[in-house]
């Protein structure tokens, strides 16, 4: 078997160890953990109307082994908060198997299991990866993973793991040997993934704050593509972004955690198309943007700083166990970087890892 992990530093131009003998091809890519940002302060403690459309043709669809159920594969490109995402017929099997394999692996480590999550971003990538031909966290719009979560309904955090495996042959036949398959691809993320990729997918995994994980699965005869959205689900939120870019968050504490005490804002430039070849031929991990600075609560008299970048402070941080509402201008971010994206990270610790949402607002 001939392995292939999408992480930085593989000893080989190609990412490839050089092993013969191949029946199938594994690869993996992840969340780049050095990729956490940590900003401390240097004392205690709708998307907005101006989106950006990064348009391209519906396309055909692509069909897939007709063994198995029905799977019609139009493109799912993201449009106006919106995709056409494609489910197999096998998904609620898969899913149910998948996270079963999941929780298994977080009880080992005696962390408490996750359920399943509904954001469509995990199967729109895997549905994206399949009909495009390509492997990676960005996608052909040159969005990264939370930019899909935000734009198809997404209110909480997510970080993503990715992986395919291809064999010679005509080899997913049943849901049996797709099964076979992703117990493989998990049990590497899991347990084979501290060369390759700083065990980025297993600390995902087993991260204790995740309790929500969306899964997406898109195959043919010969290839699977496995997604994992973990996502950090604990207030049912709403949010705006007026036209003058004032940012407001509002909600319900659905599940006990620590009280968010601060917001980093990161950016990205405005996405733009790639090709699957240039996909294929970039960095397979991904990190959570540009760190700008962030938003701390209203604060009068002696007030603490971002060591660096910007500091905002929010004209309304109204936060109790219960609920959540808080308010912010991102005019002084945007006034500095101009166009891109802004991704909004409230914390409940130090770094972009503790994050209760990665809500991305695409400024143009």
């Amino acid at each position: 078997m001939k392995v292939s992990r999408g992480s930085e530093g593989d000893p080989n131009p190609d990412g490839r160890p050089r092993t013969e003998g191949v029946l199938a091809l594994i690869a993996l890519a992840f969340l780049l953990v050095a990729g956490f940002l940590t900003l401390s302060p240097s004392a205690s403690n709708a998307i907005a109307s101006e989106i950006t459309s990064i348009l391209a043709p519906s396309g055909s669809p692509a069909a897939t082994n007709s063994s198995l159920g029905a799977f019609s594969l139009y493109s799912p490109l993201i449009t106006n908060g919106a995709a056409n995402v494609s489910y197999p017929a096998e998904y609620k099997t898969l899913t149910s198997f998948t996270l079963n394999l999941i929780n298994l692996d977080r009880a080992n480590q005696s962390v408490s299991p996750v359920s399943v999550g509904t954001n469509q971003a995990a199967q729109q990538h895997a549905d994206s990866m399949l009909k495009y031909g390509y492997f990676s966290h960005f996608d052909t719009q040159g969005f990264k993973p939370y930019m899909r979560y935000t734009l198809l309904g997404g209110v909480g955090s997510v970080t993503e793991n990715v992986a395919y495996i291809s064999w010679t042959d005509n080899h997913f036949t049943s849901t049996s040997s797709l099964e076979s398959s992703i117990t493989l691809l998990e049990h590497g993320m899991m347990y084979n993934d501290s060369l390759c990729c700083n065990n980025g997918h297993r600390l995902n995994i087993v991260n204790p704050i995740h309790n929500r994980v969306a899964i997406g699965l898109a195959y043919n005869s010969t290839s699977l593509f496995f997604v994992e959205d973990f996502e950090n689900y604990y207030i049912d939120l709403s949010y705006n972004v007026s036209n003058s870019y004032q940012f407001s968050m509002n909600g319900s504490f659905v599940a006990p955690v620590a009280n968010p005490g601060q917001i980093y804002v990161t950016y990205d430039g405005t996405p733009s198309a790639q090709t699957p070849a240039q996909l294929d031929a970039g960095p397979k991990d991904y990190n959570p943007g540009y760190l700008l600075g962030g938003v701390l609560p209203p604060c009068s008299g002696s007030c603490s700083q971002f060591e660096t970048g910007v500091t905002v402070r929010a004209a309304v941080w109204q936060v109790t166990p219960e609920s959540l509402d808080i308010a912010f201008d991102l005019t002084p971010f945007i006034r500095v970087y101009g166009a891109g994206v802004y991704t909004v990270y409230l914390l409940t610790g130090a770094d972009t890892g503790t994050a209760l949402t990665s809500i991305s607002a695409f400024v143009s």
